[in-house]
């Protein structure tokens, strides 16, 4: 008898600590790290990311041997800090606002999974991204025409690199 009440009191600690992290309640459950973009209809990888300073967020994969294809999305944006919704805008507009807009975006991808086969697409025409954090956790969720290409994706972890 005494083992089953000292095993249900183990228990019972075991439960409240899991709750105490994070883990155990809805709504404050952690997300894996990672994400993915999708363009044309295929998905692609985007398991790090890492902030510029000059040029922005930098979403891509890490190239893998033996192909080492890499396939990034760039979002021109000023900080992660500013905002929690960033739209697209000409940097040259004079309504432009660093702290509400986005100026470009750069996408490269491999549709056909060969090294030396990728694109690069430039010429943004719309869209928005979300920021948000918990502490040093990112979610970004951005959704951007480029080239007349439907582009959208989402990341969930660290951003490398300072933030501003």
């Amino acid at each position: 008898m005494k083992k089953l009440a000292l095993f249900l009191l183990a228990t019972g600690i075991f439960a409240s600590a899991c709750k105490k992290d994070g883990q155990g309640e809805k709504g404050n459950e952690l997300k894996p790290t990672g994400g993915e973009f999708t363009i044309e209809g295929k998905s692609y990888l985007s398991d790090y990311t890492y902030w510029t300073g000059t040029d922005g967020l930098v979403l891509t994969n890490l190239p893998q041997a033996p192909e080492y294809i890499e396939n990034a999305v760039q979002i021109f944006v000023d900080s992660l800090y500013f905002s929690h919704t960033y739209t697209y805008m000409d940097r040259n507009n004079a309504a432009y606002d660093r702290k509400k807009h986005f100026s470009n975006a750069v996408v490269k991808y491999t549709p056909s999974g060969i090294y030396g086969n990728g694109q690069e697409i430039t010429g943004v025409t719309g869209g928005t991204m979300n920021v948000s954090n918990n502490g040093e956790t990112f979610t970004i969720d951005f959704n951007i025409t480029v080239a007349g290409r439907q582009m959208q994706g989402t990341y969930v972890g660290k951003v490398a690199g300072k933030k501003f």
